[in-house]
């Protein structure tokens, strides 16, 4: 959705602001507290030039990959490769899982346990993809893990998504202008450009 001189100056407006980020989900909240979150739907190389964007600002993200993406592979060398690095940055690494994908929900574990066993990590907080169910009841785990849609995230917290594309500029602009009593979890998905 961003380009990228619009993307560094979103960053920079965010930090001007008085928003800080993190990439700690279990932590209290506070009102400046921002959680950035970037689901790769399409590319690793989209999420991995926007790493560098962030690391380049100060800005710790958290980065959440598919392994049932159609558009990459993210055990290839390069792209695993591409990960690791990310991570290496101080960015946060963790799955972002398509229920729809499966018949049963508990393949999940089976996805979290590839995803740490490649990538040195826990899976503590999950995106999902297509959330559908988790909307209804915020408050489900996948087999112990988080989700970013609990009520500490999508509810308790200011939800911003560009989710389809869609251009988040004034409801960042009317939060940005707010007394901000809560603090942001913005999602935006690396497109590119």
């Amino acid at each position: 959705m961003f380009g990228r001189n619009n993307y560094i100056n979103l960053i920079k407006k965010l930090k001007k602001k008085g928003l800080e980020s993190s990439t700690d989900w279990h932590s209290e909240i506070y009102p400046n507290y921002l959680l950035l979150r970037h689901d790769v739907d399409f590319s690793v190389n989209h999420a991995y030039e926007i790493a560098k964007i962030d690391k380049s600002q100060n800005i710790f993200s958290t980065f959440f990959f598919m392994l049932t993406s159609n558009m990459y592979n993210l055990l290839s060398q390069t792209n695993r490769q591409l990960v690791l690095e990310i991570k290496e940055m101080g960015h946060k690494i963790s799955l972002h899982f398509d229920p729809t994908v499966y018949k049963k929900i508990d393949q999940f574990k089976q996805e979290r346990e590839i995803f740490e066993k490649n990538f040195m990590v826990e899976v503590d907080i999950v995106s999902v993809h297509r959330p559908g169910i988790f909307l209804n009841n915020n408050n489900l785990d996948l087999f112990g893990s988080k989700q970013t849609y609990q009520n500490k995230y999508f509810k308790k917290m200011k939800y911003i998504s560009d989710s389809s594309g869609r251009d988040v500029s004034d409801d960042l602009d009317d939060y940005l202008e707010s007394n901000k009593k809560k603090g942001l979890h913005l999602l935006l998905h690396p497109y590119g450009g």
